[in-house]
């Protein structure tokens, strides 16, 4: 080979490697960068609530919770969920509220950083993460010049079974401004409706802890309510309602026209003009009816003793605490619920699970009480009335002097009511009959409750007052139950992840230590990580013949209400006898907290129930806001708190004693 074709080959080959060399100090640079990369970490986006897949029971906006790290040594950081700026706290932690829209909804989470590679280069990076939830769509409204039934409004909870004289009451929702009834079958027609004024579709969560506020977007055109009292003649097996909805006559289109300057009314009448009659679309409920079907009525029977009484099927309750054994009679049925005839007027509703029923023929007991007699055990004034049998009841505290004890299937033969004159409790107690088969014991305190039990001993019922321990002025000698809310559930977390069952843990032991120094003998729920029953709670208070009791929790929020807004101390009481003792440490916990106040709540909460004793429910601050739960975490905070709660229970203590000197 010559000179010159090897001089002409090397430059081709030289030609040749000059970009594999450039190209090979490139993927050098971007092997150093992704090692810089990889040195730094990719920012990793935990998403602590909600979760994937989640069913998010909120309206137009929620919050979401979690943490970002890998945070470390990366510069011009800037977080983001779903286009809205979100500000990081310390250790990268996050709570934003944020629009959403109904149906398949997707967050998604962006951090934008740099870092600086190896070779001093400024890298910009982008890490991103989605969350898709489902926010289920609210009722939706019905253009007015579309006719239409949507189906039931409020369905029943399963089949209706109606006994005679009883009222069977029906809704739909269906075209606003149109004409309604509904009809059965073979056994009535033509039963007319009225359209309701707009209902909101009541969001609870706002309605309780945000601003009570209902969107004008929630309230709900169209409703359509009607009722009838089934007659003692009306018998038919599991029928289905058909409603009926029929365009309101030209005349009153054109006085709904004139009234609300609503141009939609013209389009309904341009519409239904070329209808020789009025038309008429029909559709039927999703639920069956029975009227007076001959299995009823029925006598049941209570299995155990922690049943309640409600006003509807898993409505409000209307007594607590029915003992095992007690009975009464069964007229009608929704779904899994019956419902009970106690006395005249009254009817209640009890889940068949929770009774047992009897043989036919076999009825409630009926008595006449003859004679109701006070006797005083120790700190116990012992009310008590035979009866015929194990009736229903229910106790009222009208006030905190005023004791009321309802029996149901009762009727008064009461002419001796005899004292214990060593007693100074009662003022004067008393009884009366509202109605039939309702029979009513009133007792005047001269002082305040302090607590009461119920229970039978055979088919005697016994109501016991419960009088304040000794020395009032004093924590010495107490008994107060401390619980610790929560365990194997972990309740609320926060966004880094501590759970709301450490931190209730770690403020309850502090608490204990506190209250000890005072000479208190605290009973604890739990004292480490095991595992409690949230109804075994207050079975140890009462096992342990607690003065006081106090669960310690800390806060959340339902789906959909603002965290920035509502957040805070809070405090939660069920009984009358209760309320000052929630007063007196809400206002400590406010003062040592230094946080917003988030409210004093009549709350239905199962550690509260209980009528022995005052019992309270603290939501000491809120896990999910990201400055609440780094203080939860500090030791300072939580003797802040245990301190607030033992003044919050000294002072209602000397209170109390002030006032029933």
């Amino acid at each position: 080979m010559s000179l010159k074709s090897i001089f002409r080959n090397s430059a081709a080959l030289a030609l040749f490697f000059v970009p594999i060399i450039s190209l090979h100090f490139l993927l050098a640079d971007l092997i150093l960068a992704g090692d810089a990369f990889e040195r730094h970490n990719q920012p990793k986006i935990t998403v602590v609530y909600p979760k994937a897949n989640q069913t998010v029971t909120a309206t137009d906006s929620t919050f979401i919770l979690g943490n970002v790290s890998g945070l470390e040594e990366l510069k011009n950081v800037a977080f983001s969920i779903n286009d809205n700026k979100v500000r990081l706290h310390s250790s990268g932690r996050f709570l934003a509220f944020i629009p959403i829209e109904p149906d398949s909804f997707l967050f998604t989470l962006k951090v934008d950083f740099s870092y600086v590679s190896e070779n001093d280069t400024l890298i910009s990076r982008t890490s991103i993460h989605q969350l898709k939830v489902y926010i289920p769509p609210p009722l939706g409204r019905i253009p007015l010049d579309t006719m239409l039934i949507s189906g039931d409004y409020k369905r029943p909870r399963g089949n209706l079974t109606i006994a005679a004289n009883d009222e069977l009451r029906v809704a739909f929702h269906a075209t606003p401004g149109h004409i309604a009834w509904f009809s059965i079958d073979g056994i009535v027609d033509s039963i007319p409706m009225n359209e309701s004024a707009p209902q909101p579709q009541t969001y609870w969560g706002e309605a309780v802890f945000g601003a009570g506020e209902v969107p004008e977007s929630l309230l709900l055109k169209g409703i359509y309510t009607g009722s009838w009292t089934v007659p003692p003649d009306a018998r038919i097996d599991t029928a289905a309602i058909t409603y009926h909805l029929a365009v309101p006559h030209p005349s009153e289109i054109f006085y709904q026209l004139f009234t609300t300057g609503d141009n939609v009314y013209f389009k309904m009448l341009a519409k239904y003009a070329e209808y020789d009659s009025i038309p008429t679309i029909t559709s039927q409920s999703a639920y069956k009816v029975t009227f007076n079907d001959p299995a009823f009525p029925f006598t049941v029977r209570y299995i155990d003793s922690v049943q309640t009484v409600r006003h509807g099927p898993r409505r409000g309750y209307q007594s607590i605490f029915q003992p095992e054994g007690v009975t009464a009679l069964a007229i009608g049925a929704t779904g899994d619920w019956y419902k009970l005839q106690l006395s005249k007027t009254q009817t209640a509703w009890v889940n068949q699970n929770s009774v047992q029923k009897l043989q036919p023929g076999i009825r409630p007991a009926h008595t006449y009480l003859i004679v109701v007699r006070s006797e005083l055990h120790g700190r116990k004034l012992k009310f008590e009335f035979p009866l015929s049998g194990k009736h229903p009841f229910n106790i009222i505290e009208d006030d905190r002097r005023t004791i009321r004890l309802q029996l149901f299937g009762v009727t008064t033969d009461t002419d001796w009511i005899r004292y214990d004159f060593d007693d100074d409790l009662i003022d004067i107690a008393s009884w009366s009959q509202p109605e039939e088969d309702l029979y009513e014991f009133k007792i005047a305190l001269r002082k305040d409750i302090w607590g009461y039990n119920t229970y039978y001993k055979g088919n005697t019922l016994f109501l016991e007052l419960i009088k304040p321990p000794d020395n009032l002025r004093s924590l010495r000698g107490k008994v107060i139950v401390v619980d610790p809310g929560h365990s194997a559930d972990p309740g609320s977390i926060g966004p880094s992840g501590y759970t709301e069952a450490e931190a209730n843990l770690a403020i309850a032991l502090e608490l204990k230590k506190k209250l000890e120094s005072k000479g208190v003998r605290v009973v604890m729920t739990r004292s480490d990580t095991s595992h409690v029953a949230l109804y075994d709670r207050p079975a140890i208070a009462k096992i342990s013949g607690a003065d006081l009791f106090v669960s310690i929790h800390n806060n959340a929020l339902p789906d959909g209400v603002n965290p920035f807004t509502n957040n805070g101390t809070s405090i939660y009481y069920y009984h009358p006898h209760s309320i000052n003792l929630a007063r007196a440490i809400h206002s400590e916990m406010l003062k040592a907290t230094q946080l917003p106040d988030h409210g004093l709540y009549h709350g239905n909460l199962a550690v509260n129930r209980p009528t022995q004793y005052p019992a309270v429910l603290i939501e000491c601050a809120f896990m999910i806001i990201p400055e609440q739960e780094e203080m939860l975490k500090t030791d300072r905070f939580r003797k802040r708190i245990a301190k607030a709660i033992t003044k919050g229970i000294e002072n209602f203590l000397k209170d109390f004693a002030k006032k029933n000197r």
